[in-house]
């Protein structure tokens, strides 16, 4: 369950965004939950209470406490919740990147660009944790995390886990799709890297936190970078 909570003061807007989100996240099939709050000090008890929400859909400026401040004082104590801030003023945008919010949308909010917002918290934040293979008559289920590069050998692909190695019979692009785009990508013609686990990248080749290396193909090598700097920036 995707729980989203909405905090915005104009009744009218307010309604649009939850009638935006609801249609957004049945067309994409995610089960969900919206709750709608018109100040930050009510967000911010409900949260207090322990209702957990995935994603808080801000506007920075409210009569009070801003939605500024709120997120402010949520990441202040170690709270991640996801947030994506609605505004009408761009003044605001360098001060907000302090608390990592997904995005920032200016007002009055274009149902594509709040897509988009939630499409990219979707799949940084709330992907899956483990991938289900298959090996012959068996299924096995290996934890996202513990894949640390995956390698095409022999009509099969060698995934490379904490635990050692795992072959299975299909190709590097099979896996590539079962596999969340948000977390791997393609750096070579054979191989697939965990960006969780990348330390270091060169021109030739990616440096693994585990010591291992991998080789960075000529072709791959620019949207490689630019993956990773999204998968660190998000």
């Amino acid at each position: 369950m995707y729980k989203l909570a909405i905090c915005e003061d104009d009744a009218r807007l307010n309604d649009g965004l939850r009638e935006s989100c609801r249609a957004i996240l049945t067309e994409l099939g995610v089960e969900h939950a919206i709750s709608a709050f018109f100040s930050a000090e009510a967000l911010e008890e409900e949260i207090s209470s322990g209702t957990p929400f995935d994603v808080l859909l801000l506007d920075v400026m409210l009569p009070g406490k801003t939605g500024m401040e709120l997120a402010k004082s949520l990441r202040a104590r170690g709270d991640r919740v996801s947030v994506i801030f609605t505004t009408s003023m761009e003044e605001y945008l360098l001060e907000g990147y302090s608390v990592q919010p997904i995005q920032f949308l200016l007002k009055p909010v274009r149902r594509d660009a709040l897509a988009d917002a939630l499409r990219t918290d979707l799949k940084l934040n709330h992907s899956a944790s483990t991938v289900i293979l298959r090996m012959g008559a068996r299924t096995v289920v290996l934890g996202i995390s513990d894949i640390r590069c995956v390698e095409s050998q022999n009509h099969s692909v060698v995934l490379y886990l904490s635990g050692g190695r795992r072959s299975f019979p299909m190709t590097l692009s099979e896996a590539e799709r079962l596999l969340p785009q948000a977390r791997f990508c393609r750096c070579h013609n054979s191989f697939l890297v965990n960006m969780e686990h990348i330390e270091e990248i060169a021109r030739g080749e990616i440096t693994l936190a585990s010591g291992e290396r991998i080789p960075v193909g000529r072709k791959y090598y620019a949207g490689m970078q630019s993956a990773f700097v999204r998968y660190m920036n998000p």
